[in-house]
């Protein structure tokens, strides 16, 4: 089915025009907003912490029961359910989307050695992700897509780092040099760092969050089917998922739909979980400043582990997905066998006692994860990016899920998004 049938079929009242841009619409008018009460226990939570503007929704398998925002996106511009943003490592779930859909497909497989996939590509970018410490033992596409590689995001570089950098977009094929500068030994890799870029566990041994492993895994999808990471996305993942709002291009996001990150600062010290980037400030601020700062809109090449662009009601969908197994509105995106593995147990339970994690993990999926408190059939998702937080949460026993997007970064030991998903996903369960 195509993306512009799955919108009639869905009921919504969004398209994608044929070269798959994203097009005002009021979609989310038919949703209803959250009750009052919900509504203002939220808004209580965020504003204590001072997040500037959030959407958020709750959904069962079958709908999508509430979407709602409250506060600002931009100056002058209300935050909606639409309002799309950077939504940070929630991006990940999509990258593993993908790359499951080839494995599904026998374009690749599992336990297949990233070199192999690499050897067969005419994309320009690595040519070998191996371990210095390790060099004969393959790192492969399961270490990738369930945190078990030793690669880590390396030192800070500058305009050519991971620091988000304001401008036009990265074009379509900056990932892969990227990657291949950052993989390959000198001199032809001038930001390969043996040190840096790499932990001295090995392969498969020991659960440590990476970012850099989710930017192989989009290469992958490019080396593979030979489309950009951006562009396989939104042909096969977002828009029959009816996700018509979403995408890693960040400049197929209508102007107007955008909301803008912001930080909170006390007496100029950034409050939140990220480096004081303030020089996405266009005005600047004081030293003592306190307030709200917003950014510029910034981009990075390193899209497949942090740069979706999406908001509350296409999340809600993306929920509405894997609470049916691969499925939506009798669509299938991915086939259950592997969105069954992915909402399953693929690290043992020794190596996860001994994560590295930085949030306390008891599960690993692909992509998805489950953390201490989490009841069985509970699965998750957080992203943060520079003045942004988001987060997805579905409940598989319950048959229940929540989304959140803010525009305003939080702090790890000040974050009331689990307290918000709670609420969110027992309003869904109840009504």
């Amino acid at each position: 089915m195509s993306a512009a049938a799955l919108a009639v079929a869905a009921g919504s009242m969004v398209a994608c025009s044929s070269s798959g841009d994203v097009r005002e619409s009021g979609e989310g008018d038919q949703t209803p907003s959250l009750p009052a009460g919900l509504k203002n226990d939220l808004m209580r939570l965020t504003e204590s912490k001072h997040v500037l503007g959030c959407s958020v929704s709750a959904v069962t398998r079958e709908r999508t029961v509430y979407a709602d925002g409250w506060g600002v996106a931009r100056a002058g511009q209300p935050m909606t359910a639409l309002s799309t943003i950077n939504i940070g490592s929630v991006s990940k779930t999509i990258t593993a989307t993908a790359v499951l859909q080839l494995v599904a497909a026998g374009r690749i497989g599992l336990d297949t050695d990233v070199n192999d996939v690499l050897a067969e590509s005419k994309a320009y970018g690595p040519r070998s992700v191996r371990s210095p410490y390790y060099p004969d033992i393959p790192i492969t596409i399961r270490h990738l897509l369930a945190h078990l590689t030793p690669l880590t995001t390396g030192p800070e570089l500058g305009p050519y780092g991971y620091a988000p950098r304001t401008g036009p977009a990265p074009d379509s094929g900056e990932l892969g040099r990227w990657l291949h500068d950052f993989l390959t030994p000198a001199p032809r890799g001038w930001t390969y760092n043996r040190e840096e870029n790499f932990t001295k566990s090995k392969p498969g041994q020991v659960h440590m969050y990476s970012d850099i492993g989710f930017d192989v895994a989009g290469f992958l999808v490019h080396a593979v089917t030979g489309q950009p990471f951006a562009d396989y996305c939104r042909e096969h993942v977002l828009r029959p998922a009816g996700m018509v709002n979403s995408d890693f291009d960040r400049d197929r996001i209508p102007d107007g739909r955008r909301a803008y990150p912001h930080a909170w600062f006390e007496n100029g010290v950034k409050k939140g979980m990220w480096l004081d980037y303030r020089n996405l400030i266009p005005a600047g601020i004081a030293d003592d400043y306190t307030g709200h700062a917003e950014y510029s809109p910034y981009a990075s090449c390193l899209t497949p582990d942090g740069g979706l662009r999406s908001n509350s009601l296409d999340l809600a969908r993306w929920a509405r997905l894997w609470l049916g197994g691969g499925v939506l509105d009798g669509v299938e995106v991915l086939p259950r066998v592997q969105a069954s593995a992915a909402l399953a147990d693929q690290v043992s339970p020794e190596i996860m006692a001994s994560s590295e994690a930085p949030l306390p993990f008891i599960s690993q999926g692909y992509a998805w994860h489950r953390l201490r408190g989490d009841a069985d059939g509970q699965w998750q998702h957080a992203g943060s990016e520079v003045g942004t937080a988001s987060y997805v949460k579905i409940d598989t026993v319950r048959g229940v899920g929540a989304a959140i997007v803010m525009n305003t970064e939080v702090a790890i030991d000040a974050d009331p998004r689990p307290q918000m998903l709670k609420q969110l996903m027992d309003a869904a369960a109840s009504h």
